[in-house]
């Protein structure tokens, strides 16, 4: 019985009375769990033991315990979450052409969007935001750091896969969700007292931009460069610690294989060249005529199929997802679904900008200020990759919508912030 399995496991079973009687503890395993995905990275029993269910029904049943005091914000995010939630029931009930499909599927967004509330009611003060961001950017950074060493001793010659068969094992997800925790180092460094953590969030930030670049994923490769330039221009170029990792990273990527530059020289063109830019091409027509002959409540979740295919393009068998959040929140729940996603993403950036105006050049705010910022590049990140990538359901977008939302609840009720919120 291999060790580290039994470690994992052991760890795993440790925590969870803690995440009984500290559901918020809870939510941190949880997010560990489901966003590093450390039992993927096992060899025995623990690879398919399902340790976020598992760290997941204590911290509800804490929830349970403590009813009395357990409270969400009620703010427009918070409602178009609800309608969204709404939809998607409804979808599934009455235009699914795939029942036996989106069942699964929506009892598993529901439960992500169910722990999304939990983090609303128990992440309301500044030092636990900050445990979760660290474990959030900790989780995934994981593979940012090691990707990026990976990636200088191959030498960039192989591409960078995240842990199999999870959310981010596709070299594209993986990106995807780097470029989305990127902004997190710089700005929970800005909050940081201890210098050998400041100094290890800049190496993680580097090594992660170097990581990105190794999975050879074009969308994510776009997605960086949107989120570098806008990261910059709000750091007025200030941050010399940032500037000189993207120096080094930028003389380490000029010495990338050939076959990377040309995979990456092929953005213009792919969609008339590149078999997968095709595929791509194909599948957003796919979604978006799906939508279109469903357009009330769409065709529920897992719609696509090679009779789908078959049907808007004859011949054509290579069938898959969207590729973009966008057309297949309209392919799987129409118009009502996709005007819902746009308007959360649109709520969550304006509670975002109102965050920033209403800390900015306030000490005692300064926190809220620098993670309003973070929050606000994550989410033009996921916004830049959505157009390429279909993770409409990624727990970590409806996490951080759920710190923004707490954020923001902190500025419009000051009165009532305690001692520790308002530290």
């Amino acid at each position: 019985m291999p060790r580290a399995d039994i470690l994992l496991t052991s760890l795993v079973v440790a925590l969870l009375p803690v995440c009984f009687w500290q559901p918020w503890i809870g939510v941190l395993v949880y997010s560990w769990i489901g966003y590093m995905n450390p039992h993927r990275l096992m060899h025995g029993f623990a690879y398919a033991t399902p340790f976020a269910k598992m760290a997941a029904i204590p911290t509800l049943l804490g929830l349970i315990r403590i009813r009395r005091t357990a409270t969400i914000p009620r703010t427009p995010a918070v409602w178009l979450l609800l309608a969204l939630w709404a939809t998607f029931l409804l979808s599934t009930i009455l235009t699914a052409i795939q029942p036996g499909l989106a069942w699964p599927a929506f009892i598993e967004t529901s439960k992500m969007l169910l722990m999304t509330a939990v983090t609303m009611v128990f992440f309301r003060d500044r030092p636990k935001i900050r445990l979760l961001l660290f474990v959030i950017a900790a989780s995934i950074g994981f593979y940012g750091v090691t990707g990026g060493i990976w990636a200088i001793q191959t030498a960039g010659y192989e591409r960078l896969h995240g842990p199999p068969e999870s959310a981010i094992g596709d070299n594209n997800a993986l990106g995807f969700a780097l470029t989305i925790v990127l902004p997190l180092f710089v700005y929970l460094r800005y909050e940081e007292q201890r210098p050998w953590l400041r100094h290890l969030l800049v190496v993680a930030f580097g090594l992660s931009v170097l990581a990105i670049c190794a999975t050879y994923s074009r969308g994510a490769f776009l997605g960086l460069l949107v989120v570098l330039a806008l990261m910059l221009v709000k750091t007025r170029f200030r941050d010399g610690a940032i500037l000189i990792a993207l120096l080094i990273d930028g003389a380490v990527v000029m010495l990338a294989p050939p076959k990377w530059v040309k995979r990456m020289e092929t953005i213009p063109t792919a969609h008339r060249v590149d078999p997968s830019g095709v595929q791509r091409l194909n599948s957003w027509y796919v979604a978006y005529q799906l939508g279109l002959d469903h357009p009330l409540l769409g065709a529920g979740f897992r719609p696509f199929s090679p009779e789908i295919y078959e049907r808007y393009m004859p011949g054509y068998f290579d069938y898959h997802d969207a590729h973009n959040h966008f057309l297949q929140m309209f392919a799987e729940h129409g118009l009502p679904g996709l005007l819902l996603f746009i308007a959360l993403i649109v709520s969550v950036l304006l509670s975002l900008r109102r965050t920033i105006r209403a800390t900015r050049g306030d000490p005692s705010q300064r926190w809220r200020y620098h993670y309003a910022h973070a929050i606000e590049v994550s989410m033009v990140a996921y916004v830049a990759g959505g157009a390429f990538l279909n993770m409409p359901y990624f727990d970590l977008f409806y996490q951080l919508v759920a710190v923004a939302v707490l954020l923001q609840q902190g500025v419009m009720a000051p009165h009532s912030r305690t001692p520790s919120q308002s530290a």
